[in-house]
């Protein structure tokens, strides 16, 4: 398969939203849908087909070992329930200001507090997030679940990477993206799942990348009309499409849902700052 020439095949999309494409050309496929709009959307549409194909496998199997699946099913459901790979990454990151968007899950903190250098200790506070993400990454699994992880560590790796990590921060930023669209894709009720893409996407910087954060957080609010991580990070995304008064409604709607601090301070100075950039046009 090669990428530079054509787009990958649907087949090859459909094993990348399954898991089950070989680690080399999956990292074709992300570094491909990075740039490409129209094969992100033929990942999300190859879902629909992908799923229903799994749950007949299970159902087949479970009609040759009932007993045995019964109990390896107990397993699992335990297993997926008490779980959460992002737990220790969420708990190292609670001194640790990450991005401007909201992830589910994770606590506030405000980005003037982010890390200056080892003179005012701050490093000592980074390196357990780092520690927790390389170990997510190390992970074996092709769930939702793991993919979601998978892509907020290849996030954190982007946002702490030091200049002497030699990290391609761009190159983490696309698995970040292309791992949380897997989840997303996959479990498309999701509320979590797609907010956390449009927070990628917005944390990339990319201009080109907005439209489509706005997409994912309208997906979540369509499953969550007050999730309250979405309605903030819908309000970002638009003001950095420079829909100023749109933003400063959605800001708004934000403070109506979730008027406590520190998350509501935060949306406040955001909203005045939208309002101040609206006076000279006025």
């Amino acid at each position: 398969m090669t990428l530079l020439l054509a787009h990958p095949t649907d087949e090859d999309l459909g094993r990348f939203v399954e898991g089950t494409l070989p680690d080399t050309e999956r990292r074709e496929v992300v570094a491909h849908i990075a740039d490409c709009d129209e094969c992100r959307i033929l990942v999300v549409d190859s879902a629909e087909f992908i799923e229903p194909a799994k749950t007949e496998s299970s159902k087949w199997w479970m009609g040759i070992a009932a007993s045995l699946i019964l109990v390896a099913a107990i397993g699992t459901l335990t297993y997926n329930h008490f779980h959460e790979p992002l737990a220790p990454v969420i708990e190292a990151s609670a001194q640790v200001p990450l991005i401007e968007t909201r992830l589910s899950g994770f606590a506030y903190l405000p980005r003037h507090a982010m890390r200056g250098g080892p003179e005012d200790g701050t490093d000592l506070q980074v390196m357990p997030l780092e520690e927790a993400a390389a170990n997510v990454l190390t992970q074996s699994g092709d769930d939702p679940k793991i993919s979601h992880a998978r892509g907020v560590a290849h996030l954190v790796t982007a946002v702490t990477a030091k200049p002497q990590d030699n990290i391609d921060i761009a190159s983490e930023q696309r698995e970040a993206v292309a791992a949380l669209v897997s989840a997303a894709t996959r479990e498309p009720k999701n509320a979590g799942y797609q907010n956390d893409v449009a927070a990628a996407l917005l944390s990339t910087g990319d201009p080109k990348q907005r439209n489509l954060a706005l997409v994912y957080v309208d997906k979540a609010l369509v499953i969550e009309p007050r999730n309250p991580e979405a309605l903030f990070n819908r309000a970002v995304a638009l003001e950095q499409l420079n829909r100023l008064p749109e933003a400063i409604a959605a800001y708004d709607r934000y403070l109506s849902v979730d008027p406590a601090p520190p998350w509501a301070d935060e949306a406040k100075t955001n909203r005045e700052r939208v309002q101040e950039m609206l006076r000279p046009l006025s």
